[in-house]
């Protein structure tokens, strides 16, 4: 084989040797492929390419043949994403493509010109060939393929170093967009010094660094603050908020192959930065609805969490492809709690508190950068990302707002510990004898106090709550269960065969008989919420909170067979007590209000009346 036919299959296959000569022949014309001249385009210290290129899309054109000048291709428009280039039909098909753009007058303009490779997706592949024909090897990101499989990945943190002192020549850029839908070469292209895209990178680098560290202040600032005071629940949420932007900043960042350079980590980080769009806005609706409560605002957090739980799952088992293919609806439910934290924000403002305010102007300069960033996801041309610049600027403003305000009470508590004892000291004396004189009305009061709240709220004869505190705490627990969301049940009880006990043995048998069963009663191992009332006559009635119908009816078995074990002693022999059971639940039976309920529960202990007595009788549901 001749060296001619080696040097075109090597170039053909695009190995990274850094020089390769081909041979020497004309170059495409200045008509044929795009020109941009470097001399003319300079300004402020760069060289814009934006504007006409050549594209062969669906084939990696030789180099050989772009140098003979028989490459086929069209002019497009840069910078732009290969989906406004190229139609849907050939897209589908062939996700490769190449692009060229001859440059002339480099050396005239610049000592080390150099492109700074961050806007093109997915995998590239970039050489120049110049006036002589020989090409060279300018670098890569990954491995280019013609299919998913095969293609490898990094962050385009690269710098593309152009040849220094060559005047004129043609860039050619290999491309496999494999992974993204929004592929090619997008973003702000110009050529610059080297020294002067190497320092806008590391001016880049630091401030991310400075956002990666207040983030971790944040973190460990409101930790630490949670550990001293585990009431203030909100320092640990806006903790675990400001730890869920550190995470998104850190993996959606170019920089993190600083330290994870291996082309294998970029799946694994490519699905978290996705799981990291919408964990940040469950986050923050979770921290504002404890700042904030609203109604429902509980369950919204809930499902938020239930939210992300199917996220991950999608994201780490589907394959990459459908993760970026699905990227609308990401950034769907980021919206979504982003506007439901804006309006938990919103509903605040009746507080009209310094908190509020400060909350309101933080969070819509917040939301501001996530509008941005969505924007600029979406732009071909538009690519300036400042959320991560707004979040970190919120969490910090945020954190230092509850500083100020714990070491404010840190304060005050040090103030009240140096100066309390000497004021106690002082009014000791002085209050001795006031204090000995209150003490003694005190306990009068209270005597009297206990007596009159004893009578207000008991029956006199039972002992047990009579049917006014009744009332007032069935209405009160009832609102609660509905508000909350939790089982509320209503048991009532009559005594069997009361009547002929009191024509039988005379009222007074029969008072000591309400008497025995009220005794029975708050002796029975009810729970301490549990409450237990007289209603009327021989009737009692059970309140039974948290308690479903099943769990009622079960304690209402219980205390059922306990009465009948019950032997009354009398003159005239043993009275046998037992009683009927009638259960109703607010949840079970869809009651509306407390009445109600009241009714469904006698209604069973009607039945329960009809169908034998001492027995237990569940209200119907559709009663």
């Amino acid at each position: 084989m001749s060296c001619g036919k080696c040097i075109k299959l090597l170039a053909s296959l695009f190995i990274g040797v850094f020089s390769v000569p081909l041979f020497s022949a004309q170059l495409l014309s200045a008509q044929s492929i795009p020109t941009v001249d470097v001399q003319k385009e300079f300004k402020n210290g760069k060289a814009s390419l934006a504007g006409e290129w050549a594209l062969s899309w669906g084939e990696w054109t030789s180099l050989e043949d772009i140098a003979a000048s028989e490459a086929n291709f069209k002019i497009v428009q840069l910078p732009n994403f290969v989906t406004t280039l190229i139609d849907d039909k050939t897209l589908n098909e062939l996700r490769f493509g190449t692009y060229i753009l001859k440059l002339k007058n480099l050396s005239r303009t610049f000592n080390k010109p150099a492109i700074r490779m961050r806007n093109v997706n997915d995998a590239w592949q970039a050489w120049w060939i110049d006036e002589s024909g020989q090409a060279q090897f300018l670098g890569e990101s990954g491995k280019i393929s013609k299919n998913y499989e095969a293609q490898q990945m990094r962050f385009k943190t690269q710098i593309l170093q152009l040849p220094q002192n060559v005047n004129s020549g043609t860039l050619v850029v290999y491309l496999s967009a494999q992974l993204y839908k929004r592929a090619g070469m997008y973003g702000a292209f110009d050529v610059r010094e080297f020294e002067l895209a190497n320092k806008a990178l590391l001016s880049d680098l630091a401030s991310r660094v400075a956002l990666i560290a207040i983030g971790l202040l944040v973190v460990f600032q409101n930790i630490l603050f949670y550990v001293f005071r585990p009431k203030e629940r909100v320092l640990l949420l806006l903790a675990v908020f400001a730890f869920s932007v550190l995470l998104r900043a850190a993996v959606s960042t170019d920089y993190v192959y600083y330290l994870f350079g291996d082309p294998a980590y970029f799946d694994i980080l490519l699905r978290l930065e996705y799981i990291t769009i919408v964990w940040p806005a469950v986050a923050a609706a979770h921290f504002f609805s404890c700042l904030y409560p609203a109604k429902f605002s509980t369950r919204v957090v809930q499902l938020g969490y239930l939210i992300i739980a199917l996220v991950v799952t999608f994201t780490l088992l589907v394959q990459l492809t459908q993760v970026v293919d699905n990227l609308f609806y990401y950034q769907g439910l980021l919206g979504i709690f982003s506007f439901y934290t804006m309006w938990l924000i919103i509903n605040s403002m009746i507080l009209t508190s310094l908190r509020s305010t400060l909350m309101i102007v933080s969070f819509f300069v917040l939301f501001g950068g996530v509008v941005n960033d969505v924007f600029a996801a979406s732009s071909s041309t538009y690519n300036l990302y400042v959320s991560e610049y707004t979040l970190f600027l919120f969490l910090f403003a945020q954190t230092q707002y509850h500083s100020l305000r714990f070491v404010s009470a840190l304060d005050m508590a040090e103030h009240l510990t140096n100066n309390l004892q000497k004021e106690v000291a002082q009014k000791t004396n002085e209050l001795s004898i006031r204090n000995r004189e209150l003490e003694d009305k005190a306990d009068y009061l209270k005597v009297q106090h206990d007596r009159i709240k004893e009578l207000s709220e008991t029956d006199h004869l039972t002992g047990l709550y009579n049917r006014q505190m009744f009332d007032s705490y069935f209405d009160l627990k009832f609102t609660e269960a509905i508000q909350q969301t939790e089982h509320l049940s209503l048991v009532m009880l009559d005594i069997d065969n009361f009547k002929e006990i009191n024509d039988g043995y005379g009222h007074q048998v029969g008072d000591a008989c309400l008497k025995a069963i009220a005794e029975y009663l708050q002796q029975t191992n009810l729970r301490k919420n549990d409450f237990v009332a007289r209603y009327g006559g021989e009737e009692v009635v059970i309140v039974l909170s948290n308690t479903d119908i099943k769990g009622a009816a079960e304690i209402s078995q219980r205390i059922c067979d306990g009465l009948s074990q019950i032997k009354f002693s009398v003159v005239q022999g043993a009275i046998a007590l037992t009683a009927s059971f009638g259960v109703a639940e607010l949840t079970y039976n869809q009651a509306s209000n407390t009445t109600q309920l009241l009714k469904l529960a006698d209604d069973a202990l009607y039945q329960a009346k009809l169908q034998g007595k001492n027995q237990v009788v569940t209200a119907k549901i559709d009663a």
